[in-house]
């Protein structure tokens, strides 16, 4: 069973540092204030496309999407259980199924945030857009699972997360592309599931050490 470093403090000053942005955006888009930034980074893209980049960032969206990530996830489930990384299981499933709920069921419905207007590269999309759930629960899923590979093959910890990292912002920038969000849903997103995934790596850690615990056999006096 791996040992999980611990998460450094440096993750946490960071979240500090975002929360106040954070907080003033949601408090912005509850009140339907929205920022201008939105608007132009939609026009300057509108101006921008051609077939080419029409093709790249509508499949990346859609290779992305809920039930090809879903699928993703499912096969880093059934690897782990056959490794049986049990803890690791628990902590995925906590990290991937919560976001989902956490920004579908409880946080789009909460700032009830309109999609930017047709026409879009996509469609059957729910109405409601902030935070982005595609931002957020690709962060967590891809950041998760590099901690773990990194924490069992530390010599490929610099491609593992350089891999997660460009992944996550070219998702994030497809969306906007697209016009499925908003580019401070995407941010909102971002935030959001890196504060999850500081959880999730709390957990973790704790269900780890747990088992580890458990798995040592009784002390016994010498004879």
């Amino acid at each position: 069973m791996p040992k999980y470093p611990k998460i450094s403090l440096n993750n946490l000053y960071l979240l500090l540092l975002l929360l106040l942005p954070f907080v003033q955006l949601c408090y912005q888009t509850f009140n339907k204030n929205y920022y201008p930034l939105d608007l132009n980074i939609l026009e300057f893209l509108g101006n921008q496309r051609n077939l080419l980049l029409d093709f790249i960032f509508t499949n990346v969206y859609r290779i992305s999407n809920t039930y090809v990530t879903g699928t993703i996830v499912l096969i880093a489930l059934i690897t782990l259980i056959s490794q049986r990384y049990w803890s690791e299981v628990k902590a995925l499933v906590f990290a991937t199924l919560g976001i989902l709920l956490l920004v579908d069921k409880v946080l789009k419905p909460f700032f009830d945030r309109d999609r930017p207007p047709k026409p879009r590269l996509v469609s059957d999309l729910s109405p409601d857009s902030f935070p982005s759930g595609h931002a957020a629960g690709n962060l967590v899923f891809y950041f998760y699972m590099s901690f773990i590979i990194a924490t069992r093959y530390p010599h490929l910890t610099k491609y593992v997360y350089g891999v997660a990292t460009c992944l996550v912002l070219l998702i994030g920038f497809s969306s906007v592309y697209v016009k499925a969000h908003w580019t401070t849903d995407i941010l909102g997103g971002y935030v959001f599931g890196y504060c999850w995934l500081l959880i999730s790596l709390n957990l973790l850690q704790f269900l780890t050490q747990r088992q580890s615990k458990s798995s040592k056999p009784p002390w016994r006096p010498p004879p």
